[in-house]
């Protein structure tokens, strides 16, 4: 593969950057985009079929020392999550009430049971995405895999990221940065006695991965990759 020249490098401009296209990416694109915003999502693989999800990401380890506010907002905006999930596509078992069926799985608490599967969920958020109200404020870009999230003063204005196929560097501008990077799953131990809990939500490489913090000068995204050699 030809490596390209620095002065090859594109460049694209938007309100809002989001850096992951998995569940949580992909809702934070549609929530930007609900609010009148034009929104960029990154995703290093293809958004439709992409993030933890799918792979079972089904529950939140929340026992041991954890960041309570973060447990009470999970807890909190849950059912309203569930209810915007609905409206998305997104199929829940009710009962005969019309109700969201539950049922007890471990020592204690109620669940939505079945959940939907993790595939569907994401399939239902792509056809969201594709709506073309969603599609003129939304722009994709797949198989971008961002590197460095670049900085002025103490603002994040845009990030660095490298084409996976060809090999192409681009830049981004943009008002506000959110990293949706890696699943949420390892927030605590588990609850449950379950001892294959940890092995569900397996961290992704760039869960593992240290983000690089890279100050441009002058607030020019221009800049971006001459101040990172």
């Amino acid at each position: 593969m030809r490596i390209p020249e620095l002065s090859e490098t594109v460049r694209f401009d938007t309100d809002v950057l989001v850096i992951g296209g998995g569940t949580a990416g992909t809702m934070a694109a549609l929530t930007a985009a609900e609010h009148g915003a034009r929104v960029l999502l990154l995703e290093k693989a293809h958004v439709r079929h992409s993030g933890a999800l799918a792979m079972g990401m089904d529950g939140v380890n929340n026992a041991g020392i954890v960041n309570q506010c973060t447990i009470y907002q999970t807890a909190t905006r849950g059912f309203a999550m569930v209810q915007r999930l609905e409206r998305y596509g997104v199929k829940f078992e009710k009962d005969e009430h019309g109700e969201y069926a539950v049922r007890r799985v471990h020592r204690s608490g109620s669940y939505a049971l079945p959940m939907p599967e993790g595939k569907d969920v994401k399939k239902a958020l792509y056809r969201v995405l594709r709506q073309r109200k969603m599609r003129e404020k939304i722009q994709i870009e797949n198989r971008l895999t961002p590197v460095r999230v670049l900085t002025d003063g103490t603002r994040a204005v845009g990030a660095a990221a490298l084409h996976t196929r060809t090999g192409d560097f681009v830049a981004v501008a943009a008002k506000a940065v959110i990293l949706a990077t890696g699943a949420c799953g390892r927030l605590g131990l588990p609850a449950s006695a379950i001892s294959t809990a940890l092995m569900r939500t397996p961290p992704t490489p760039v869960t593992a991965t240290r983000w690089r913090i890279t100050p441009v000068p002058n607030c020019r995204v221009s800049n971006a990759f001459r101040s990172t050699r």
